[in-house]
């Protein structure tokens, strides 16, 4: 027997046109916000949990990875691919904010080395702070591992300390991670 005698005419009809029309559009809210509750996650990480390294640690793990160690350290320049090309710190890789997908957690090219030292042009670079916080967002640190280090005083500083330095052609970031 139908039950749905009790209820006024219509009303059948108006509670499937709502199922059919709110359903999809709620559905629809929640996945943007999850979505853009994704692009906030980043704040979560202070400058706090930075590690900042000066010129005399930046030159002691560079010497460390000239010792034959290549798993000891990578410097990791953020400044835009003709500005590396023109001088960087010798054996270092040019990467970009963009490289870094924390999506998918870490990169084994990445994981095989025990530090990771960030640097960008000058001791005021956002960039190089931008990229060290994307870097721990991705996971690189670990409560054994800390690998991610920031060098405060830059290629400026680098450079005008008379250091070594390496040019090279002028290529982007995809194309130095290939090597």
């Amino acid at each position: 027997m139908d039950e749905h005698w009790l209820l006024p005419e219509g009303t059948i009809k108006m509670q499937h046109s709502i199922r059919t029309r709110f359903l999809p559009a709620a559905l629809g809210l929640l996945a943007m916000s999850i979505a853009l509750g994704g692009c906030n996650s980043g704040s979560s990480i202070s400058d706090k949990k930075i590690e900042y390294i000066d010129l005399n640690r930046a030159v002691s793990l560079y010497e460390e990875q000239l010792d034959g160690n290549n798993a000891d350290a990578l410097f990791l320049d953020i400044r835009r691919p003709e500005r590396f090309a023109e001088g960087h710190i010798p054996g270092a890789r040019n990467f970009r904010a963009r490289d870094i997908d924390t999506r998918y957690g870490t990169d084994p090219s990445l994981e095989k080395y025990d530090n990771l030292i960030v640097y960008g042009e000058n001791a005021g670079s956002a960039g190089a702070r931008a990229m060290s916080k994307r870097l721990l967002q991705a996971g690189y640190n670990s409560m054994l591992k800390k690998r991610i280090k920031l060098y405060l005083g830059g290629w400026d500083e680098w450079y005008a300390t008379g250091l070594d330095i390496e040019k090279s052609e002028s290529q982007s970031s995809d194309a130095e991670g290939e090597q």
